[in-house]
């Protein structure tokens, strides 16, 4: 009896702490819930909000959505919302014209540089960027839902970009299984080693097909022949009757596969007719992948970017100084590493050459996937500068490049940029230049050439008659020269120039048409405006040389000019028509001294 009782008596105890237990646990996490809830829906006042984006961080949900983005209402809206993967391969025509094609196609449309996994999380946010005002002269990076998807659009080149991680592949097959589409494109992988280790191959072959090495003749272009099972429906033979295209359901989904990405992109030289069709075969392709899940409707609140950044950001990133590097989980290290030793260098060494007010907030790097250039952000804040490379080396040069779009050098006294020259004060002759002497210092065998090898076209007699000023204001001289061909003949001029003067008189220039032009900063200069700046910069009559070199300027002698209250007189530069000498990659001086 004793026992039983002990017995009772423990058991009683064991029951009480478990209960009191139990209720200390359920009470902590009703706390933390709370504390949770607090937190997320704290709302930063807009004081708080330029702080905390100018800091270079990423903006909380419970503050960006109060500043949401203007929803999409494409023409003949079908409610078919789709994402264009950019994390695998980023292209001009695919981040942003893709977006607005599936627009016009009645799509919701955002093109991703997150890595699948990430944006296909139905709990998880993404980056993308909102509106603080109603001129969206503003747009810091904010954390939002992800969005909701019907069909994904990914191709890439090769196996040498990157990868489509394990994790990302098991998401997309998860999607489609449960009833979302996918439309792969690719191309004819080169030996049996790039088709096996190729992760674009591994995916596909998770739906059983995959691209094989042989070669197809399809739309008057090489398509990739597919190997696939009997359960895809092979819709597009070659010339000899292989599948290059083919479709097929997945549990609740579908995926099709079109080939090569020239399927269903139109180019300039393509007739009315075949751009048509070309545009029915990327609609047709999305309404058949869309049949897995009803449309999913309401508001879609993603920019689709004609240009400048967009949609969805990478979801990792770094703060290195006054730089913040977003990039995906498939980047690879070694282009992560270059970022985080070189970009500073390169910022410091940049600005030494061109002293500029540097901004409140950081610079935005996106590290992007594939290979082909970038872009630089000026429209609106914060400034964001895309690069597209596969190798360290494309990484320097780009960014070399879109830093120098982001500046145009020493401001006036009033701490402006002033006066908008003709050939574009941040364009891609002012980013070309500095992007060359970036690449002279990383490949000194660079240092013994003109700068960006403006020499190589002087013996041109096409590109020597180039007239700038014809060039530049209207069409017919445009039409006339290569596009290009106006950057090389640029940098020869300031080739010659730095021959002459050394490497002042560039940070020189910008200071003097800043302060000359200080009354009336959206003043576009004409050519002769603009000579007459350089002039007054090198203290020496620059109007006889540019005519020389065939710009057809309305003045040819400025003997004299006021600049600050003073008259300075101009003798002739005595600058010959020969090949520039080696890149100039000194520092300067006192740019606000005469040279």
């Amino acid at each position: 009896m004793n026992i039983f009782k002990s017995y009772q008596l423990q058991e009683s105890n064991y029951l009480y702490k478990l209960i009191k237990a139990t209720l200390f646990m359920i009470i902590c996490t009703i706390c933390l819930l709370l504390i949770s809830c607090n937190n997320s829906e704290k709302l930063l006042s807009r004081e708080e909000v330029d702080t905390y984006w100018k800091s270079g961080k990423t903006l909380p949900y419970s503050t960006a959505k109060h500043y949401p983005v203007p929803a999409q209402k494409p023409k003949n809206d079908t409610g078919i919302n789709v994402l264009v993967d950019v994390a695998h391969q980023c292209q001009f025509v695919s981040i942003w014209g893709f977006p607005e094609r599936l627009n016009n196609f009645g799509f919701r449309a955002c093109a991703s540089q997150a890595s699948l996994n990430s944006v296909l999380d139905p709990n998880g946010y993404c980056r993308t960027r909102v509106p603080l005002d109603s001129s969206e002269k503003t747009r810091p990076f904010a954390w939002v839902p992800n969005p909701k998807i019907n069909v994904i659009v990914t191709h890439q080149f090769g196996p040498e970009s990157q990868e489509y991680l394990p994790e990302e592949q098991e998401a997309v097959v998860e999607f489609v299984q449960d009833g979302g589409g996918i439309i792969i494109m690719g191309s004819t992988p080169k030996t049996d080693d790039d088709a096996e280790r190729w992760t674009l191959n591994h995916l596909l072959k998770k739906f059983d097909a995959e691209f094989t090495t042989i070669n197809e003749k399809y739309m008057d272009q090489n398509f990739p022949v597919l190997k696939c099972s009997n359960d895809w429906d092979v819709i597009a033979t070659g010339e000899t009757g292989k599948p290059v295209k083919a479709r097929r359901q997945f549990g609740k989904g579908y995926v099709v596969v079109l080939g090569e990405k020239e399927a269903i992109i139109p180019r300039g030289h393509h007739t009315d007719e075949k751009k048509a069709e070309k545009d029915q075969i990327f609609k047709d392709a999305v309404l058949w992948a869309a049949q897995g899940k009803s449309p999913i409707g309401g508001d879609f609140n993603f920019y689709s970017m004609s240009g400048g950044g967009g949609s969805i950001y990478p979801e990792l990133e770094k703060q290195l100084g006054r730089i913040v590097v977003y990039y995906a989980k498939n980047q690879t290290d070694e282009l992560i590493k270059t970022v985080e030793e070189e970009l500073p260098l390169i910022t410091k060494k940049v600005f030494s050459w061109l002293p500029s007010p540097e901004p409140e907030e950081p610079m935005y790097i996106i590290l992007s996937s594939g290979g082909g250039g970038g872009w630089a952000v000026n429209a609106f804040k914060p400034r964001e500068n895309g690069l597209i490379s596969l190798k360290p080396y494309g990484v320097i040069s780009i960014f070399a490049h879109e830093l120098a779009h982001t500046i145009a050098g020493p401001a006036n006294d009033n701490g402006e940029w002033a006066g908008i020259a003709p050939h574009h004060d941040r364009g891609e002759a002012h980013a070309g230049w500095f992007q060359g002497k970036i690449n002279a210092i990383y490949k000194p065998e660079d240092l013994e050439m003109s700068n960006r090898n403006c020499n190589a076209y002087f013996e041109d007699e096409e590109w020597l008659k180039l007239d700038f000023k014809k060039y530049y204001e209207n069409k017919e001289g445009r039409e006339n020269f290569g596009k290009g061909k106006d950057w090389t003949k640029m940098w020869w001029i300031w080739n010659k120039l730095d021959d002459t003067y050394g490497s002042t008189w560039y940070p020189r220039w910008r200071w003097v048409q800043h302060t000359r032009w200080m009354d009336s900063p959206k003043h576009r200069l004409t050519w002769e405006e603009m000579v007459e700046d350089m002039s007054i910069a090198v203290g020496e009559d620059l109007f006889p040389f540019f005519i020389a070199t065939g710009t057809s300027l309305d003045t040819d002698r400025l003997e004299s000019i006021e600049f600050q209250g003073k008259v300075i007189e101009l003798p002739v530069a005595d600058i010959k028509i020969t090949p520039a000498g080696n890149v100039n990659v000194e520092p300067i001086g006192d740019y606000k001294k005469p040279l």
